[in-house]
């Protein structure tokens, strides 16, 4: 398994940087599309839901986001991915250790909500990922930027949960992960904001608020994988999908992105900086 990640990987990040750095507006609008489709497809078939309404949730979803890249809507989205991202991070908190109660548990065992949310979710992504591309002076970096956080926090929460964890950070969501694997993460985070802030990425942005984006952005995109395990719990699925030897799904290995990118584009929003 891990052979097969490791060859998915070295064959995919040198492709995503090139596309990222490389790709006009329109073919990284036209990228990110693409992945969102995939991930909502994924979702909608945990739910066991027929192709005819995966179609339309596609077609509704690329219909959605032409509008919303005609209107001057960039605050609203942006705080209302930082909003959904907390909120989802509150309810994986409080029931990290304990089953969702009856309703919660209704919500994500229901084709309708697995079907909103997988849109909403899409947006948000895709929205905040082309904004943030979009930016002046260097847009296409904070996204590689953001893209190489997440990839440290997966390799440093893995490999750390596997030599040191003992301690478990949800065991009601997904039972191998472990804060062990969560300290790993974040250090790894921390040192390459540091190394990313003095090569110059960050701007004019003062180092400790540089640092503290980084860090919860980093914490974001573990709510982001433990969020699609509560539906894969729900839905008793171990995989979106196998699309990626040794990663399982393009569901499975975007997201932590899902919530990460518009968490910290909603941050950096905020310093007014950009």
């Amino acid at each position: 398994m891990l052979k097969q990640r490791l060859i998915t990987a070295a064959v995919l990040i040198p492709l995503v940087v090139l596309a990222i750095l490389l790709l006009p507006s329109i073919g990284f609008i036209a990228l990110m599309a693409a992945i969102a489709l995939m991930a909502i497809w994924e979702w909608l078939s945990m739910a066991a839901m027929k192709p005819p309404t995966k179609i339309l949730a596609s077609l509704s979803f690329l219909a959605v986001l032409l509008v919303l890249f005609t209107m001057a809507v960039i605050q609203h989205v942006l705080l209302s991915g930082l909003i959904f991202w907390l909120l989802a991070s509150l309810i994986i908190v409080v029931f990290a250790h304990r089953p969702l109660p009856g309703f919660l548990a209704r919500c994500f065992h229901n084709k309708v909500f697995t079907y909103l949310l997988s849109m909403l979710v899409a947006l948000l992504f895709v929205y905040s990922a082309v904004w943030l591309h979009g930016l002046a002076n260097n847009g296409p970096v904070l996204v590689l930027y953001v893209l190489v956080s997440v990839w440290l926090a997966d390799t440093g929460g893995y490999f750390a949960g596997k030599r040191w964890g003992k301690h478990a950070l949800a065991k009601a969501i997904s039972p191998n992960k472990t804060l062990e694997g969560l300290a790993g993460a974040l250090i790894l985070v921390a040192v390459w904001s540091v190394l990313a802030y003095q090569l110059g990425v960050a701007e004019d942005l003062w180092i400790i608020t540089w640092i503290v984006i980084s860090l919860t952005t980093g914490l974001i995109s573990v709510s982001g994988d433990l969020f699609e395990s509560l539906f894969k719990r729900s839905y008793q699925t171990k995989d979106s999908g196998n699309l990626l030897p040794g990663h399982g799904g393009m569901l499975d290995r975007v997201d932590s992105l899902l919530a990460a990118v518009p968490f910290f584009a909603a941050l950096m929003w905020l310093t007014g900086q950009f």
